[in-house]
């Protein structure tokens, strides 16, 4: 396989912090923005007698080069994992996400890089890019629902941007909030705890949500105006995290149009059932980062 480098789950938690994935991602919407990268919706293809998939991600990132010479450097990347239902799928040290990463100039695979923790620290990290584009300023009390993986880099990212005065996370169940603390305060994290979700999410200024919930977990009664909500856990066509009525009371961005209209079931499932059109949405992420577009325009 040649100079291949290999990179393992412990290669990349060491190699990546919070504040660099956030760099990095920031860069990556703007330049997706302008035109510089290029990427397709993911890919989803059933595995037959099974309940599961697999999914791929492809992506292109050109570095500018001056015309009329063609781009030659770059890079070409691609995310592939397996999605199980069921107690297999719950076994974390098997490996089951991949990124390829290969030179644009002439198409040789250039790296093999375990994806579980860095898919995760990628949201995570873009959670961190849309609050600060999008949050009221000064904004210091977070709340995270979902107390998994997902949940953790969500905490861990929106703490290295907002270094709030209070973090709570909220989860149905117990054991999982536990863990979820431990693993925090491994990063000299201090992380409240509770199974009401109801007033952690009035009490906060910016919210994540990391469920795999199929009903809305938020209420649209329980937010106060001007609170920002990063909503990640339903990105399969069936799931839900927030009611329509929050969202049509919001100002909405979404990473991607072409993939949240697919399979983002917070919206799928009420442009299905007509209950909103895809006028909903008012940009996406790297259209407020290049600021082509507003994210926030009113503190409210």
């Amino acid at each position: 396989m040649g100079q291949v480098r290999i990179l393992s789950e412990a290669d990349v938690k060491r190699l990546v912090s919070p504040v660099e994935a956030q760099h990095a991602v920031e860069q990556a919407f703007q330049d997706f923005a302008n035109g510089i990268s290029r990427m397709a919706a993911r890919v989803t293809v059933p595995i037959p007698d099974i309940v599961g998939n697999i999914r791929i991600l492809p992506a292109v990132k050109v570095m500018p080069t001056p015309r009329p010479v063609p781009p030659t450097r770059g890079y070409l990347g691609v995310k592939v994992y397996t999605g199980y239902v069921g107690p297999v799928f719950k076994d974390m040290s098997k490996d089951r996400f991949t990124v390829l990463l290969y030179n644009m100039q002439d198409g040789t695979l250039v790296s093999i890089i375990a994806a579980r923790w860095l898919g995760a620290l990628r949201t995570g990290a873009t959670a961190a890019v849309a609050t600060k584009h999008m949050a009221r300023p000064g904004a210091t009390r977070l709340a995270v629902i979902g107390a998994g993986e997902q949940g953790e880099t969500q905490a861990l990212n929106l703490a290295a941007l907002l270094k709030p005065e209070r973090i709570i996370a909220a989860d149905q169940s117990a054991e999982s909030l536990d863990t979820f603390a431990s693993r925090l305060a491994e990063a000299g994290i201090r992380v409240e705890r509770t199974t009401d979700i109801e007033r952690t999410v009035c009490e906060s200024q910016v919210i994540c949500l990391s469920t795999t919930s199929r009903a809305p977990v938020v209420k649209t009664g329980w937010v106060a105006p001007g609170t920002h909500i990063n909503a990640i856990g339903a990105n399969v066509a069936n799931r839900r995290e927030v009611e329509v009525d929050l969202l049509r009371a919001s100002r909405v961005v979404v990473e991607y149009r072409e993939q949240a209209f697919q399979e983002a079931g917070d919206l799928v499932v009420p442009l299905k059932s007509g209950e909103i059109t895809q006028d909903i949405v008012a940009a996406e992420l790297g259209e407020v980062v290049t600021g082509a577009k507003p994210g926030r325009t009113a503190p409210e």
